[in-house]
């Protein structure tokens, strides 16, 4: 039977050997943290010439919908009552889930990141004549943002599209444009590595393979930021429409 000086010694070996494993677990994840920010910074600074363009182009279709709407609504009052009723339509064919419910979570999160997943969204990735769908899914999501954030700001006031759109739209907006970025890079990579082998050259495959990973990690990014907006967007912003109304 082990006698008590035996039996401290063995204790404070296996208690430095405990903190030594947590003091090893601690640093990894030090370690993890500056190596995602080193993928990211160089990610961001290849691609910025894309995230700058696509950021361009939909803050223009955005702005432009928006004063064309504005227009409008200014110059014939009855486009208001049209477009109330086009919105009150579509409420009754789809099926949108209750106010800050988990199925209203998923219903704005699939939707909005669908180019990952949903089949007849995904035509985006496809090589030529993805570029095409691309451009005009851009082009739609911006009109509708800024034709809605009008509509809301007549009906409702300035604050209702406010507060309605910016706690989570400061991240929505970003994924949109990191989701669109990610497809055009994988649409540059593609593309060029098709041409190059039917022109019979031999392809850069170390620069294929840096566009696939760059695609990939916009796309992961992307789909981050759409899973914290549409959690605001659920549970934060019916609240704050609420203090608005009332």
């Amino acid at each position: 039977m082990p006698n008590s000086a035996t039996f401290a010694a063995n204790s404070n070996q296996h208690s430095i050997r405990v903190h030594e494993i947590g003091k090893g677990s601690h640093m990894r994840q030090i370690q993890f943290i500056p190596s995602v920010e080193r993928i990211l910074r160089d990610c961001f600074r290849r691609n910025w010439t894309q995230i700058k363009a696509v950021t361009a182009a939909l803050l223009s279709v955005v702005f432009i919908s928006g004063f064309v709407t504005l227009l409008a609504f200014t110059i014939t009052p009855s486009v208001i009552s049209m477009v109330n009723a086009i919105i009150r339509s579509e409420r009754s064919y789809i099926a949108i889930p209750p106010h800050s419910s988990e199925a209203l979570y998923y219903f704005i999160f699939s939707n909005n990141s669908g180019a990952y997943w949903n089949p007849p969204k995904m035509i985006v990735w496809a090589p030529f004549v993805g570029l095409f769908a691309l451009g005009l899914d851009l082009v739609l999501n911006g009109i509708v943002l800024g034709a809605i954030a009008v509509w809301a700001g007549v009906m409702y006031g300035a604050m209702y599209p406010i507060v309605g759109l910016t706690p989570h739209g400061i991240l929505e907006i970003p994924a949109f444009i990191l989701q669109f970025a990610s497809i055009i890079v994988w649409q540059q990579v593609s593309i060029k590595l098709i041409l190059t082998k039917l022109g019979g050259r031999n392809a850069d495959m170390q620069e294929f393979k840096q566009g696939l990973k760059d695609t990939l990690t916009l796309a992961a990014l992307s789909i981050s930021l759409f899973a914290l907006a549409a959690w605001i967007e659920t549970y934060i912003t019916p609240h704050l429409l609420e203090t608005v109304r009332h």
